[in-house]
Order: C-alpha cells, then sequence, then structure tokens
C-alpha cells in the first residue's frame, strides 16, 4: 500500500500601492458653509494607510483615507493631496485644487 500525500502551498502576493485617486465630493461648485469629503483611494496589499495633505502641509492619517471638512470656508481653498503607504512602497496622488465660493 502506497500512500500519495498533497502539499499545499499557499501563495501571498503582496503590492506597494497602486497610485492614489482623489475625489470631492459634492462634485461641482463649493459654497462657504457646506461639508465637503476627500477621499483617496489606492489598490494595495497589504491595505495602505493615507495621508492628505493640505498644500504639503500634514492634515491627516489613517487608514480609511477620507477627509471631511465641515461648515467649509474660504480659507480651506487650496491644493489638497494625498499619499499611500504600505511597507512595500508609498506614492502621492495628483493634486486636487480646492475652490470654494463666498454666498
Amino acid at each position: 500500500m502506497s500512500v500519495i500525500c498533497y502539499h499545499r502551498s499557499v501563495s501571498t502576493h503582496t503590492d506597494a500601492p497602486k497610485p492614489p485617486s482623489v475625489s470631492v465630493s459634492p462634485s461641482g461648485e463649493i459654497m462657504e458653509g457646506s461639508s465637503v469629503t476627500l477621499t483617496c483611494s489606492s489598490d494595495a496589499n497589504p491595505a495602505a494607510n493615507y495621508t492628505w495633505y493640505k498644500e504639503n502641509r500634514t492634515l491627516l492619517q489613517g487608514p480609511e483615507g477620507v477627509y471631511r471638512l465641515s461648515s467649509i470656508s474660504s480659507g480651506d481653498s487650496g491644493v489638497y493631496s494625498c499619499k499611500s503607504e504600505n511597507q512595500y512602497g508609498r506614492i502621492n496622488s495628483t493634486s486636487l485644487h480646492l475652490d470654494v465660493q463666498c454666498e
């Protein structure tokens, strides 16, 4: 009697983050006093952590990639970007220009 053994190898695929995409919601004209959500997302394995910047100043770091501005003012106008990062690499997004209109 012969015994056949099967060995199962588990392959774990890891990736540095892909270039992140950034979006603003709601889209269109942004009026003072409204709420705005900036979202940064990137494919990465393991999942990426995100950092939001306004003109190179760090605003927020964390695993969600979402930055919320409530009761936005003209002082919030500017250039925003995010960075996606895991242990295999990091990459910056393109810039997002936020232009807040006075009511």
